[in-house]
């Protein structure tokens, strides 16, 4: 994320270790409750970056997900528009 310029440092801010899609996405213990929803709207496909990142099915859950972190308000797209 950090490469990306979409984060600032390269480690996370809850875990200090880096800050990876995979952390993010899989791992990181602040985005435990979003993830659980996550698991939960992907049904029996695997929590796998392949499956999250590749299948257009998981687009919706993957946002939403994306969204109840809160983690890029930048992004975000119940932002308001100026």
């Amino acid at each position: 994320l950090a490469r990306a310029r979409v984060v600032s440092s390269p480690l996370c801010a809850s875990c200090h270790v880096p800050e990876t899609v995979d952390h993010y996405l899989r791992t990181c213990r602040r985005f435990s409750e979003p993830r659980h929803a996550l698991r939960r709207s992907l049904g029996k496909k695997p929590l796998t970056l392949k499956h999250v990142l590749g299948d257009p099915k998981c687009r919706s859950a993957l946002l939403q997900f994306v969204e109840a972190t809160g983690r890029f308000t930048m992004y975000s797209t119940s932002r308001k528009l100026s």
